[in-house]
């Protein structure tokens, strides 16, 4: 009889493994709003730390959307009906439309503003969120401990319609520093070359937000930061490797990173709305020194306000593409 019984065991062992080889695999799929460096570090982040922190087999695919609206929402439809195990949005467009549309699926919203406040209000809870928002007044303030002789700033972005109270508030926080801010809004990347030829003439700095956009032009911000002699003041470690002189704001390869580690305990077996929200509090000014001396700039002033609001100060390369 305990012959017998070990048999048995060593079948069921053998059908649930063979169970497990024909099983589907789990599917992941990132949508990206727009292509640039920024997204690039967050997706690599993203599926190389899930790849060490979930020991099982994952697909993962990643889909931009170029900036179409209709696009995105074309993607976000075949990951819904292809019934993904899981929908990673990177930004707040992309998770807006993402929990408008899908219910039966989990989501890991990487790069948005989506307070504990509105998970609660929705009618189907299943997302886990990593923040990386910067206050316009902390953007600001550090530009003024920068070059306090600023008072007249280029705001430029994009029609995004989360880009719009953040330019308020930008606005309204530049008001407290005695800093006019100048917005310009460009609808699509051929319109950013006309919008740096517009620029004020006693602007003093061209400044942009955490906008996938006009991030993605970068390089025609860098020309007329050059030609004027004013700094381009940026959001993200991406946009300074690329040609910014300085920017204040967070790793974008750890958004990825805490969102990949949010994946695996969903995965798990954890409920995505139960995580807590991870906010990137842990803030750097990212300096191309190359850019600034192009810009006509300082670096001394950059390090020594970094110092005195004990930011870290991180040095980088710019890309020769």
């Amino acid at each position: 009889m305990q012959y017998f019984n070990k048999k048995i065991a060593i079948l069921i062992i053998n059908l649930l493994l063979i169970q497990s080889c024909f099983s589907a695999p789990v599917t992941i799929g990132i949508i990206e709003p727009l292509e640039h460096k920024a997204m690039d570090e967050i997706v690599d982040g993203f599926t190389k730390t899930l790849n060490e922190q979930y020991h099982q087999p994952v697909v993962i695919k990643i889909e931009n959307a170029q900036n179409d609206v209709n696009l995105q929402r074309a993607i976000i439809q075949k990951l819904r009906d292809t019934k993904y195990t899981m929908i990673v949005p990177i930004g707040v467009g992309a998770t807006q439309m993402t929990l408008a549309m899908v219910h039966n699926q989990n989501i890991i919203s990487l790069a948005s503003d989506l307070s504990d406040q509105d998970r609660k209000k929705l009618s189907h809870c299943q997302v886990a969120v990593v923040h990386d928002e910067i206050s316009s007044q902390q953007l600001l303030s550090f530009i003024h401990d920068a070059y306090p002789k600023i008072t007249e700033l280029t705001l430029i972005h994009s029609s995004a319609d989360k880009v719009f109270p953040e330019v308020k508030e930008t606005i309204a926080a530049g008001k407290t520093l005695n800093i006019t801010v100048h917005p310009i809004m460009v609808s699509s990347l051929p319109e950013l070359y006309s919008a740096t030829e517009a620029l004020p003439t006693n602007s003093q700095g061209i400044f942009i937000l955490k906008d996938s956009l006009i991030v993605s032009g970068i390089g025609t911000l860098e020309k007329a930061a050059e030609k004027h002699h004013i700094p381009l003041i940026t959001s993200d470690e991406g946009s300074v490797e690329n040609g910014a002189g300085f920017a204040l704001g967070v790793h974008e390869r750890e958004i990825g990173v805490q969102g990949a580690k949010l994946a695996a305990a969903v995965l798990q077996g954890k409920s995505a709305c139960d995580l807590p929200i991870v906010s990137m509090n842990n803030l750097t000014v990212f300096v191309n020194k190359q850019a600034a001396q192009q810009e006509g700039q300082d670096t001394k002033k950059i390090m020594e306000a970094a110092s005195k609001l004990h930011y870290q100060v991180e040095f980088v390369q710019q890309n020769k593409a």
